[in-house]
């Protein structure tokens, strides 16, 4: 495991969100503040709250325009990188896809708390968009 996926595991066993534990891992790199990334990425996590587009691919999304976010055409290709690169491995960027059920409603919420998928699946979510940035050269 690399010290970028421990970091990121650690800061999503301690709390974090999704976004907010991927972003976290990268920030010293970028020179950014933790807690300064903590706040940016904080209303990203389950999806932006709406099990939309999963929390850790917005949190690499972040770190993406981190890193090539002076160019806005870099970024968008560096972006659609990820993003096809992380779809690939895990066949969907979407929250409830992902999960297998949509965690805005209280039915879909009970699901995820009762198969533990917040600590299962959201967790290898942030490992994989961890180590895809890494493969990436993030």
């Amino acid at each position: 495991m690399s010290e970028k996926v421990k970091i990121a595991s650690e800061l999503f066993d301690g709390g974090m969100n999704c976004a907010q534990s991927v972003l976290g891992a990268f920030c010293n790199d970028y020179g950014i503040e933790k807690d300064i990334a903590y706040k940016i990425a904080c209303g990203l996590g389950s999806g932006a709250r709406s099990a939309e587009i999963c929390g850790a691919v917005s949190g690499a999304v972040l770190v993406v325009g981190l890193k090539y976010g002076q160019s806005k055409e870099i970024c968008n290709v560096k972006t659609e990188e990820f993003i096809r690169k992380f779809r690939d491995k895990n066949r969907n960027i979407v929250c409830r896809d992902i999960l297998g059920c949509d965690i805005t409603i209280p039915s879909g919420r009970e699901k995820a708390v009762r198969d533990n998928l917040f600590k299962t699946t959201c967790m290898d979510m942030v490992k994989s968009a961890v180590c895809i940035l890494e493969e990436l050269g993030y």
